[in-house]
């Protein structure tokens, strides 16, 4: 079992709704996937409580249980887990990225969220996980590619030292409509530039930690 964890001690970046859509297009590819609810707002929780189809599963857990829950989901034959953690939550946190085959902190291009991603990638750096940040929230691309504000954020976060993913995923309506009827975009809107985002983020996260 691969386990992706949503890391971000910073609110307001797009963890849960990146947890949601990413978890969504793995199940469509036949994997049994379970995201792991840990962050006590249980949004995703939420979530699923408006969704009809049953894939993926979603489990509120919290960190002092969560490698107990691992180990149930792994007999049970789960490909895939992906931790939704919650911001602010220091030790639980490390606790998440400790146990993950690949760490995703979500940032959005504006400078004080830049500067806030600081304490998420010291938890990356001190247990020496894979990892890689994605830009999230961003302004839509202009018929010259991405905008001055988000190539600029691209190379302030290369003083991190981290891997930043090529995709930037665009602050685009149907990310958020399609979570109130408990869907995905990729479901809602499946030829949407949005869903196209999220399918190129997925594929490059699974170049890198080889979920499939």
């Amino acid at each position: 079992m691969k386990i992706i964890t949503l890391l971000a001690q910073k609110g307001g970046t797009g963890k849960t709704t990146l947890s949601i859509h990413l978890a969504v297009l793995a199940a469509a590819r036949n994997l049994k996937v379970v995201i792991a609810d840990i962050d006590p707002q249980q949004s995703t929780t939420f979530w699923n409580e408006r969704r009809t189809d049953s894939a993926p599963d979603v489990m509120p857990m919290t960190a002092s249980t969560l490698k107990q829950n691992i180990t149930e989901l792994a007999s049970q034959g789960v490909n895939l887990l992906v931790i939704d953690t919650a911001p602010h939550s220091h030790e639980d946190a490390i606790i998440a990225a400790q146990l993950a085959d690949f760490i995703l902190i979500p940032t959005r291009p504006a400078i004080l969220d830049l500067q806030a991603i600081g304490s998420s990638v010291k938890i990356v750096k001190s247990i020496a996980g894979k990892a890689a940040i994605v830009l999230n929230g961003c302004p839509f691309p202009g018929k010259n590619g991405e905008r001055a504000i988000v190539s600029e954020a691209r190379e302030a976060l290369a003083g991190y030292g981290i891997p930043v993913a090529p995709v930037a995923i665009s602050n685009r309506v149907a990310l958020s409509h399609s979570l109130i009827d408990g869907k995905a975009v990729t479901e809602f809107e499946s030829e949407s530039k949005a869903a196209d985002e999220i399918r190129e983020l997925m594929n490059w996260i699974n170049q890198e930690a080889h979920l499939w």
